[in-house]
């Protein structure tokens, strides 16, 4: 009957060391002393460590909330039958990349610095997102909203690039997506968007 209070212990501090880290990570940067994370989590370096014994493992947990996040929005769009409902998640993609480009790099260069350990969770990452946002693409697509020249996996490649061309700039980022969505938007779709209200 003891195991049951302790589990659920373990659980409130893993999710506070969440939270607080990608707090600190957010304003102090992912290279972020541990113990910093540790005294703002309220709890010792040995609970922090118990969790996650390396700043990859920390770092890839608070990672994983973003692609949380991204398929949150993709499936809540995919529910809202909304045609603009794609167009519109590649604009939450691209915020949410940019918020953690810094996690981001340090992260690639975590791996890089242990390459012979094995990185399922990136593939995992990728496939997630690529499933879960499909149906805004096949509905966009059968709606004759989005061009057939592109298959999705292709499509999404293209649009997280954008983040990553764009850097921080986000005034960037949003010029540069438009750019994309303008190619991939059917003549139909972008004629539907740019007309003028009827007058009354």
């Amino acid at each position: 009957m003891a195991e049951r209070p302790a589990r659920k212990d373990a659980q409130r501090n893993r999710a506070r060391l969440l939270e607080t880290a990608t707090q600190v990570f957010h304003e102090v940067g992912a290279d972020a002393p541990f113990d910093l994370i540790a005294v703002r989590a309220g709890v010792s370096n040995a609970t922090l460590y118990r969790h996650f014994p390396t700043r990859r493992q920390l770092l890839t947990a608070v990672y994983a909330q973003t692609i949380d996040a991204l398929c949150a929005e993709a499936r809540r769009r995919v529910e809202d039958g909304d045609d603009e409902a794609l167009f519109d998640w590649f604009g939450v993609v691209v915020d949410r990349m940019q918020d953690s480009r810094g996690l981001r790099e340090t992260l690639v260069a975590a791996y890089a610095l242990a390459p012979e350990e094995p990185t399922p969770e990136v593939d995992e990452w990728h496939e997630r997102i690529r499933v879960t946002a499909e149906p805004l693409f096949t509905r966009a697509l059968h709606r004759g909203r989005i061009r057939s020249s592109l298959p999705w996996p292709e499509v999404l490649a293209l649009v997280t690039s954008v983040a990553g061309a764009a850097g921080p700039d986000r005034t960037a980022a949003a010029r540069m997506l438009a750019v994309v969505v303008a190619g991939l938007r059917t003549p139909e779709s972008t004629a539907h968007r740019t007309a003028p209200p009827p007058r009354a």
